[in-house]
């Protein structure tokens, strides 16, 4: 076994880890897994068909771009550790093996898990200049310019977020959340060729400056200051919980101003049931650190129900940042909002009773609403 098949097989492992350990959080969540999956296959296959297009809105293109990058930056992100190997980091590092030969048998890793979400535009981008090679001398410089440039940017930005998802520990704080957030408002002031040198630009000076960050002082205190220590030690899991939502509502939000106004509603419907159950799972954290410090939290002169009210109250707070996403986007009116709130806490009642099976009780209010709604009319 060389030391590529070597590095391979480590990657492979860790993938299985991490598949394995999916598959504890909810057996229900995985059953419904394989009737996503078509949908999940042919999103890459249209987003490619929206970024390479000249002729492509700019509100959807940054939008569809802002999407698919936010994704593939998640999904790299979730397989830096099978990618760098550190589960076996030590010895790795013991091998007699030059540093040319790892970084590059770590680049063949980082296109191997990228897969078609890098290789798909690359091969379009390369079948679009065989295409158009006929044209490089009878059309202007520029016009051959414009018609590669989203293109040619999606290849570029694909290429720099998979690799510093895994080599770059920094989040892209700048150019995957502040930029994109102020862009959609005014996405018609710039052409395509424009906002895609803005996002490079914006790349550069988020290398420059310092992470964000803050210290938690003398505030909060107790069972609060656990949860929060407990979420800052371990961000993943909420910062892809965060993402997630964030995707959700980027991808529904082009489907609901691309439908009729009379199916606008059942769009922001189905949003607010999946915004609601994503947002609520972060109370299988708070569950999973009760029963971490189970002795500590016995011997605490509180009773269990005290301590859920403490879980369910973080919870709730750690929901504003979400809320205050989906006010951003300004796709829910108030029967939406309510409909949230009802699919919110029947997602935490099924959590603390049925946590398995926890989306059965969301999904029972979901038929009812529907049903008093077909009644109504």
């Amino acid at each position: 076994m060389n030391y590529w098949q070597f590095r391979l097989r480590l990657y492979n492992e860790s993938l299985k880890q991490w598949l394995d350990s999916i598959k504890q959080l909810s057996m229900g969540i995985v059953a419904l897994f394989p009737l996503a999956l078509p949908a999940l296959i042919l999103l890459p296959f249209i987003a490619w068909g929206i970024l390479a297009d000249t002729s492509s809105e700019n509100t959807l293109y940054l939008n569809t771009l802002w999407c698919y990058l936010l994704f593939i930056y998640s999904w790299m992100l979730i397989q830096r550790h099978g990618v760098l190997a550190t589960q076996h980091r030590y010895y790795v590092d013991s091998l007699a093996v030059t540093d040319v030969k790892r970084r590059w048998c770590e680049t063949g890793l980082i296109v191997y898990s990228a897969n078609i979400l890098l290789l798909g535009p690359l091969c379009l981008m390369l079948l679009m200049i065989y295409g158009a090679a006929d044209r490089f001398f009878t059309f202007p410089l520029l016009h051959i310019v414009e018609q590669l440039a989203p293109i040619f940017g999606l290849v570029v930005l694909v290429s720099y977020y998979s690799v510093s998802a895994v080599r770059v520990p920094k989040l892209p704080w700048l150019s995957l959340l502040i930029l994109p957030l102020a862009a959609i408002s005014m996405a018609d002031e710039f052409a395509k060729t424009q906002w895609l040198v803005l996002w490079c630009v914006a790349i550069i000076i988020e290398r420059q400056l310092p992470m964000p960050s803050f210290s938690l002082g003398n505030w909060p205190k107790g069972l609060f200051r656990l949860q929060l220590q407990a979420d800052l030690q371990n961000p993943r899991s909420e910062g892809l919980r965060f993402v997630g939502l964030l995707l959700m509502t980027i991808m529904l939000g082009i489907m609901f101003n691309g439908v009729k106004h009379e199916a606008q509603s059942y769009v922001a419907g189905f949003l607010s049931f999946c915004a609601a159950l994503l947002m609520a799972s972060s109370l299988f954290d708070s569950q999973a650190l009760l029963r971490l410090y189970q002795p500590y939290f016995t011997s605490l002169p509180i009773s269990r129900y005290v301590l859920q009210s403490y879980c369910l109250l973080y919870v709730a707070v750690k929901a504003l940042p979400g809320l205050l996403l989906l006010s951003y986007f300004d796709l829910f009116s108030a029967m939406h909002w309510a409909l949230w709130l009802m699919f919110y806490v029947t997602s935490l009642v099924g959590i603390l009773y049925r946590p398995i099976w926890f989306f059965i009780s969301p999904i029972i209010s979901a038929i009812v609403v529907f049903l008093l709604m077909s009644l109504a009319h």
